[in-house]
């Protein structure tokens, strides 16, 4: 009697393989699918964007790429970050209130739309002239990423360093308010000073960053602060790399990407898009692309992909377009991790002078 029961069964068992075997397929055609189509809708209206939207956009996807359409849209930044250095490396040789003058300017510019932006703003008023501080920072960074630091500070350069040497970046970002409120800009600002030369916090973060977070507390944590605390930590690993340029060695940050992998249930089921794009490329980047945690993560980024709107709705379920940039952007790179990353771009001094522009950079309002 089995016997005769033994080829239906045959049957649904090559049917359940056949479905088996077919949905990575489905599900790899279908993750292709969601990235052309957000790529389309960002690149066709890139230039639409407030200028280091563009910036941030173009900046991923050449590193992802390697594509010179990209290449236009950096040297115009470039050509900005050169422009209002010089600016304000002149500005404080000459104006002896000019730090705290162009400090408070940053400061009033800064958005305080949320709860997290308004801290951030409390944070920097209690650190006097760190809001400039750390812009510039960023600008010397983004230009030593381009190839262009040396060319752009000429004679500036040795007081551009001895002002950088002579803030307390210490005292800021080893604040217990700086990793609560702060996490992911203060890891990103402990990276750059120490890729830049000016001082190395790498250490001494990374332990105040794990005694106000340890692992066994997470209970205690609200939701807000479990997730800047995963926020912080993919900014650990995501500015160690130079922002998607060098691939880590698998061991090199293992109490955060085991911590992910053991968190990932949790992070699924609560944690914005935004966050679980940078968690999975924090695990790109630590070589881990194959572990099953990145098909998850993908999964879910595929699954909140909205086809009328050609986008990753926010968690409200706004398709504003520039306020998605980010969200979707990190989509598009893990969804389409290359092989190998391409660092730069690497770009030649003498290209910048066809670049003039008018439009203003302000102080950085993306994560870098």
């Amino acid at each position: 009697m089995l016997r005769c029961f033994r080829p239906v069964y045959l049957v649904f068992l090559l049917l359940w393989l056949v479905s088996a075997c077919s949905q990575p397929l489905q599900s790899s055609a279908q993750q292709a699918e969601v990235v052309s189509s957000i790529r389309e809708h960002y690149e066709e209206r890139l230039s639409e964007l407030p200028l280091s939207l563009q910036r941030h956009y173009a900046q991923r996807l050449y590193r992802m790429t390697g594509d010179e359409v990209f290449l236009p849209y950096n040297q115009h930044y470039a050509q900005q970050l050169i422009s209002t250095l010089r600016r304000d490396l002149d500005s404080l040789a000459e104006e002896p209130d000019y730090l705290l003058y162009r400090d408070q300017a940053l400061l009033q510019a800064r958005s305080l739309r949320t709860v997290r932006q308004r801290q951030r703003v409390e944070l920097l008023q209690a650190h006097p002239g760190m809001t400039f501080a750390t812009d510039l920072v960023f600008r010397m960074i983004q230009l030593d990423y381009y190839g262009l630091l040396d060319s752009a500070l000429g004679e500036r350069s040795d007081p551009a360093f001895e002002l950088l040497a002579s803030m307390p970046f210490d005292e800021f970002v080893l604040s217990e308010k700086a990793v609560r409120h702060y996490a992911a800009q203060a890891a990103n600002l402990v990276w750059f000073l120490q890729q830049l030369g000016v001082t190395d916090l790498r250490e001494p973060f990374l332990a105040r960053f794990q005694s106000i977070y340890p692992h066994d507390r997470d209970n205690l944590l609200s939701s807000q602060e479990f997730h800047n605390k995963i926020y912080g930590m993919t900014h650990i690993v995501i500015a160690a790399s130079r922002y998607y340029q060098d691939t880590l060695p698998s061991d090199t940050f293992p109490w955060i990407t085991d911590y992910f992998i053991d968190q990932l249930p949790r992070l699924l089921e609560t944690a914005t898009e935004d966050i679980l794009a940078e968690v999975g490329i924090s695990l790109a980047l630590t070589d881990h692309i194959d572990h099953p945690a990145i098909g998850q993560l993908r999964q879910a980024l595929t699954a909140a992909y909205d086809s009328d709107a050609r986008m990753i709705p926010s968690p409200q379920g706004s398709t504003d377009f520039a306020r998605g940039e980010h969200r979707n952007v990190l989509a598009v790179m893990l969804l389409s991790w290359p092989e190998e990353l391409y660092p730069g771009p690497h770009i030649d001094p003498k290209m910048l002078e066809e670049f003039r522009y008018s439009q203003p950079v302000s102080a950085p309002e993306v994560e870098y």
